[in-house]
């Protein structure tokens, strides 16, 4: 910017700026500077109260697709049955798995894997988000009784998922789950709640 032109132009003045000019200029600045302030305590509250998580796998097909981008509630969240999860594993391969929560601590779990049904306390689930009846067993025997503090888990991909029908994932310590997954942010066509 050439300022000998611009202080011409102001008729040879050293001040530059009006004083409407200036007060719109720190009106400018003042916006600004509220906006990123703004933007950061929204970024501060979300991540308190959620985190994002991206989907591997195909274990909760068809709810949840492999790199589906999903918001989590992390906040004072306490394990409901039915809620999506976000699961620390823990051990020697510690890594977050996402699993729907079946049953929980004093609840019995029964599947009859012929008929593909699922009972919690006697009680057939009705699962409309499964694609396909629940067929693959694996090394748990049925029925089995939840300890207190700790949820049964299985993936709605039931003939594709690892989950606690095996001693290999077990039953979850309720501390080892980091929030329920609420809502899905990509792909755009697929945007919205998670149930």
């Amino acid at each position: 910017m050439n300022f000998e032109k611009l202080r011409q132009e102001k008729g040879g003045k050293d001040d530059l700026l009006t004083g409407e000019e200036r007060f719109s200029l720190r009106r400018s600045v003042a916006g600004i500077l509220l906006a990123a302030a703004a933007a950061v305590v929204l970024f501060l509250v979300f991540s308190v109260f959620f985190r994002v998580a991206v989907i591997s796998g195909a274990s909760m097909e068809p709810t949840l697709l492999n790199r589906d981008l999903t918001v989590v509630q992390v906040f004072d969240y306490k394990p409901a049955q039915g809620d999506i999860v976000v699961i620390r594993t823990g051990g020697g391969q510690d890594r977050a798995i996402v699993k729907r929560v079946i049953a929980l601590g004093g609840q019995s779990v029964d599947i009859d894997f012929v008929t593909g049904g699922v009972y919690v306390d006697g009680h057939k689930l009705w699962e409309p988000y499964l694609s396909e009846p629940t067929k693959l067993a694996y090394d748990v025997t049925f029925p089995v009784t939840v300890p207190e503090g700790y949820v049964f888990i299985m993936g709605d991909n039931r003939n594709h998922s690892v989950d606690s029908r095996s001693s290999q994932t077990g039953m979850i310590p309720v501390e080892n789950i980091q929030g329920k997954v609420v809502w899905r942010l990509f792909p755009l066509s697929r945007m919205g709640a998670v149930g």
